[in-house]
């Protein structure tokens, strides 16, 4: 029996859907700037600052779902990546003020690192999946959209923390199941027709862009390990310093939603070296009721370059035709491995004799160097609008996008089913259909059916005929 296609012409993106990336970035929030789900303990004193193990474990998260994505990407089409990303991450949660609170000795801290590792595969599966999402949006508006799913993290996480310390653990826990569920809400959005012309990915100057993130992921780890420091006893310095970050990220999206930014990368990646380096600096030179302005423009800058390499990654693997997963995924293995060695090397200097706020002034000014560097000479806003440049050959396939279209909107054909008539007349076959849509090979072979019955033609060549000059 023949289903009924879907009128996508009715289908949008909903603004309820958009916000539940934010479930995932307010637990992550939640988890490495409060102590919900690292309390401060003395339980494993031989174990050293527990903090550092659960940013090692995250990272190796990344690697181990990298080195999975060559056999099982996209993740998106297993149910069981599902229960795995949000239960996973959810069953840590929970597992790690317990251990931490309860747990001793060597039982204990095995306790700790198991609800560890089982958070850190949920965590950067969960992460990759919404990846996998965002690279099949059309590009013009995702960045709008991760603004207002940051912007909401900021408010779940205050939310979490105004809860008491039960609570905020169980809200906490909830957050990555609710996350992955409004993925699988997410899974019938209409995605974007890929390009008959994919991206050269060798035109990409890898290496710089993986140098840009590793040296502000590491500044941003060593800065973040010292921050404590400028608190000089008050408590809220943290409280404070989250929300002028997300109000400096809800005045962004503000403006990228009243005004939209036809470039919308570069929008995103414009404040990341100006906010870090003036966060920085203000640390270094306002008093000490004021200090939480400077971390609080360095958390704004780091959440905009993550947003950035949310965007250009999955971006880029799509119209490069390469899995999302290895794209995306090594991409934030760069930015986690970045955030350790710096967190690492600050550990290192706060328990070291020659410490000083000498010392701390110069590691910071070094920072700003190396921040001042990077957006000068590494990778620039010029090299991101590189990205973005459209060959000859791209713009010339417009005509045949522009008579798909023509023939669509005469045809009354749905949304999806435009999309499949562009890639028929490129010549595709159901496989391709299938891969380059995401959809399984029913629905594939039901909304060709429909596009050839709305047109009037019997076979795949009888449709390229239309379009012959």
């Amino acid at each position: 029996m023949r289903t009924k296609p879907q009128d996508d012409d009715h289908v949008g993106f909903s603004g309820w859907r958009l916000l539940g990336l934010g479930f995932w970035q307010a637990w992550w929030m939640i988890s490495m700037c409060t102590d919900v789900l690292l309390p401060t303990t003395d339980r494993f004193p031989f174990a050293g600052n527990t903090t550092l193990w659960v940013l090692v474990l995250t990272t190796v998260g990344y690697l181990v779902v990298v080195a999975l994505a060559r056999r099982l990407s996209p993740f998106l089409t297993h149910r069981a990546s599902f229960l795995a990303a949000g239960g996973l991450t959810a069953a840590g949660t929970v597992t790690l003020p317990i251990a931490l609170t309860l747990g001793s000795g060597a039982a204990g801290f095995t306790w700790f690192l198991a609800g560890t590792v089982s958070l850190s595969l949920g965590n950067a599966l969960l992460l990759i999946m919404w990846g996998e999402l965002w690279s099949a949006l059309a590009t013009g508006r995702v960045g709008r959209h991760l603004y207002v799913s940051y912007t909401f993290a900021f408010v779940l996480f205050f939310v979490a923390y105004a809860l008491p310390e039960a609570a905020a653990v169980a809200f906490t826990a909830a957050l990555p199941i609710v996350s992955a569920a409004v993925l699988v809400a997410c899974k019938r959005e209409p995605r974007r027709e890929p390009s008959v012309l994919p991206l050269d990915v060798r035109t990409i100057p890898v290496g710089r862009i993986f140098a840009c993130i590793l040296v502000i992921s590491i500044v941003y780890g060593a800065s973040q390990g010292m921050v404590n420091t400028f608190a000089e006893g008050d408590a809220a310095f943290t409280a404070k310093a989250l929300l002028l970050a997300g109000c400096a990220l809800a005045a962004i999206t503000l403006s990228m939603v009243v005004a939209p930014s036809a470039a919308e990368p570069i929008a995103l990646y414009r404040p990341v070296i100006p906010a870090m380096v003036a966060g920085l600096i203000l640390l270094l030179l306002l008093p000490a009721p004021y200090r939480f302005l400077g971390a609080g423009l360095v958390i704004m800058g780091v959440y905009c370059l993550d947003m950035f390499m949310m965007l250009v990654s999955t971006d880029v693997a799509f119209r490069g035709r390469i899995p999302v997963a290895l794209s995306f995924g090594l991409v934030i293995l760069c930015a986690r491995t970045g955030t350790l060695i710096g967190s690492f090397a600050a550990d290192q200097l706060l328990n070291a004799a020659l410490w000083s706020e000498a010392l701390r002034s110069e590691v910071f000014l070094v920072g700003v160097l190396a921040l001042v560097l990077v957006g000068m000479l590494f990778f620039t806003q010029t090299d991101v609008q590189k990205l973005y440049a459209t060959s000859r050959e791209e713009t010339a396939d417009a005509s045949l996008e522009q008579k798909c279209a023509a023939i669509a909107r005469m045809c009354r054909l749905t949304n999806r089913e435009a999309e499949v008539l562009v890639l028929l007349a490129r010549g595709r076959t159901l496989a391709i259909v299938m891969r380059d849509l995401q959809i399984a090979k029913g629905t594939a072979q039901t909304h060709i059916e429909n596009v050839y019955a709305k047109l009037g033609v019997h076979s795949k060549q009888e449709l390229i005929d239309l379009f012959a000059d």
